[in-house]
């Protein structure tokens, strides 16, 4: 499947076809990770949505089968400005971070410079205007890059004191649980 033919596809009004049938026939079919990252900024917001959760189920369900072209993924990031593309991109981050993922993520990882991802992860967990849900995420992600740079978790537990004062109780409840790993002994 190209990319012009996934674009036909998302536009067809017969296709009821499940995100998980067309990701699992996106892996058969070996298509471009990278084109797909693309398609969720795709000026047609309905196009975008849809790219952005199919590729937030296949860096979920087949991380192994893409870390190659994890790195391009984490280089869009910065282009994720609008709610369509925070949410997954929030959460696939908060995923390629986390220690669970396969060891070829992990290691791919390794090699990949997350600096302005951190930043841009601190920057959506601090705005009042970010969902709750892109926060929670952020703050997952952060957590789950603080041994790869260790400065992030006296910054996180700053940041977390302070907005917990307004927090949702889906954010507070992410700070309180963060802030018992960060703090075992309180």
């Amino acid at each position: 499947m190209t990319q012009s033919q996934l674009i036909q596809h998302f536009y067809a009004p017969d296709r009821k076809i499940t995100v998980a049938k067309l990701g699992h026939q996106l892996k058969r079919e070996n298509f471009s990770l990278n084109e797909l990252v693309d398609l969720t900024f795709y000026p047609d917001k309905d196009i975008a949505l849809k790219s952005s959760r199919l590729l937030q189920y296949i860096l979920f369900k087949f991380p192994e089968n893409y870390y190659q072209d994890i790195e391009y993924f984490i280089g869009r990031i910065e282009d994720a400005n609008t709610p369509i593309s925070k949410k997954p991109y929030a959460k696939i981050l908060m995923h390629v971070t986390s220690p669970e993922v396969p060891r070829e993520v992990r290691n791919k990882m390794k090699e990949i410079n997350l600096e302005r991802a951190v930043e841009l992860c601190f920057v959506w967990m601090t705005d009042p205007k970010t969902s709750v849900s892109v926060r929670v995420s952020a703050c997952e992600a952060l957590f789950n890059m603080r041994h790869r740079y260790p400065w992030i978790a006296e910054e996180l537990s700053k940041q977390m004191e302070l907005l917990s004062i307004n927090a949702s109780p889906n954010l507070l409840a992410k700070f309180n649980y963060i802030s018992s790993f960060l703090h075992p002994e309180e």
